[in-house]
């Protein structure tokens, strides 16, 4: 995966080292998330927009487990998922995260 832009003291005026330090780690934990959900990041998301892209695929996830989904068998790796209603719609390369979010939270919703 590309280098991510990471939050540091500089562009953050009001942060400590070690607040810097802790958006970091939470930005990778959600990264790591995302990148084990099939969700492909191009390494330019700003902070703000791994976390809407984190909570989109979370909405998502919820609306296919209260639909009764199965998590582990309608992912997109899945070659034969039970319903392909139920797998995570997958990101165009062309696709901003505005966009993506967007066809997120409309898959969710018909679920």
């Amino acid at each position: 995966m590309p280098d991510m832009e990471r939050s540091d003291v500089r562009g953050r005026p009001d942060d400590s080292p070690a607040r810097a330090e802790e958006r970091n780690a939470v930005r990778d934990e959600l990264e790591g998330r995302l990148t084990r959900a099939g969700v492909v990041l191009s390494g330019s998301e700003s902070d703000e927009q791994i976390v809407a892209l984190a909570d989109g695929v979370e909405a998502f996830e919820a609306a296919r487990a209260a639909a009764g989904g199965d998590s582990m068998v309608n992912t997109p790796q899945s070659s034969q998922p039970d319903d392909p209603h139920y797998v995570l719609p997958r990101r165009r390369d062309d696709e901003s995260v505005e966009q993506y979010v967007i066809r997120l939270r409309d898959a969710a919703e018909g679920i």
